[in-house]
């Protein structure tokens, strides 16, 4: 595996080839033990217009999430407004044909913000809460 890959898997960032997670046996106890998700949601957020902000609220007690774009387009995504449309660091940018996911979270009162250089981009978002 190479740098570029390391360093994407390591932020959470995984490719169309399928990924086996690996889990230490051992140390967990029921102390650090995140309850199961277990109601999925998914949002289908459109970016209608290139270059324009778009929002979707994560629902209270969200677990985890995952999003990717369905049309294969780059995709900057933030955490705070006013910063994927024109754009303005900080943001991160999901390219095509990635997967972006975060896992044992118990997040609340947070908002995704998407913007794309194309037109019509689809970011397809899954929330487990």
């Amino acid at each position: 595996m190479d740098d570029n890959t390391t360093n994407l898997l390591e932020h959470g960032i995984v490719g169309t080839t399928p990924v086996k997670r690996v889990e230490a046996i051992g140390g967990a106890t029921s102390a650090n033990q995140q309850p199961p998700s277990t109601t999925p949601t998914i949002y289908n957020v459109t970016l209608t217009s290139a270059n324009t902000e778009y929002s979707q609220a994560l629902p209270a007690n969200t677990r985890e999430f995952r999003f990717r774009c369905r049309t294969l387009f780059d995709v900057r995504y933030a955490y705070v407004t006013g910063k994927v449309a024109a754009p303005t660091a900080p943001y991160l940018t999901l390219p095509a044909g990635f997967d972006y996911f975060s896992d044992y979270n118990n997040l609340s009162s947070i908002t995704l913000y998407f913007a794309s250089s194309t037109a019509g981009t689809i970011v397809e978002l899954e929330v487990f809460t």
